[in-house]
């Protein structure tokens, strides 16, 4: 029985014809109508710490509360012990949430999800409603130009949804430029490219043979 080889250039044709040919995962980013959903649940429960342009809790923003109320820090409010019932101590610093730079500590859709729904609101975590979660994140999805697809938001989907274009950069990098041109490119031509790759492959095998 013979033996044969395969070189580097067929193997990366097979490997290419497959990666065309194989469905991609279905990724669902958000409706519009769950954004604007969470455009009032944010200004509802996340504005008062996270800024009314999810700016964060700066000096200017609470400058427009009353002059009584923009010490948040101070003894019997959200300051050192003691509190009324029910308090909570506030943190110092309040990230911004919306603008250049803030976010930066989630890769996808589905890691600020789960955040979100694990850890706020601050002093009651986790106990807003399922669609509110879904649609703050929607919100904040759109707000840093991510566009609705008309698919509900989907924490499992979510996880094919990067949240920064350098995140997005990085992932085509590291080896998923395959499920990147799969996704931009029209099925037929994709599959056209699969098919023509598998074949080059197979005469260039047959001839080393």
């Amino acid at each position: 029985m013979g033996s044969f080889s395969i070189g580097w250039r067929e193997a990366i044709l097979g490997i290419l014809g497959l990666a065309f040919l194989l469905p991609a995962a279905p990724v669902h980013a958000y409706q519009d109508q769950e954004a604007e959903r969470g455009s009032e649940v944010f200004a509802r429960r996340c504005s008062t710490c996270h800024g009314d342009r999810g700016q964060g809790l700066t000096d200017e923003w609470r400058a427009t509360w009353p002059p009584t109320h923009q010490n948040c820090w101070k003894a019997n409010c959200h300051g050192a012990q003691p509190y009324p019932e029910n308090g909570f101590t506030l943190p110092r610093v309040v990230p911004p949430l919306i603008g250049p730079g803030t976010l930066q500590r989630f890769a996808t859709a589905a890691d600020l999800y789960a955040y979100i729904r694990a850890r706020m609101p601050f002093h009651a975590p986790g106990s807003l409603p399922e669609e509110d979660y879904r649609a703050i994140t929607a919100f904040l999805l759109q707000r840093h130009g991510i566009p609705a697809d008309g698919q509900p938001f989907d924490p499992e989907t979510a996880r094919g949804v990067p949240l920064h274009p350098v995140a997005s950069r990085e992932e085509k990098a590291s080896g998923e430029v395959f499920v990147f041109i799969q996704r931009g490119l029209p099925w037929w031509i994709a599959g056209g490219i699969g098919v023509a790759g598998l074949l080059w492959g197979m005469i260039r095998l047959r001839r080393r043979k």
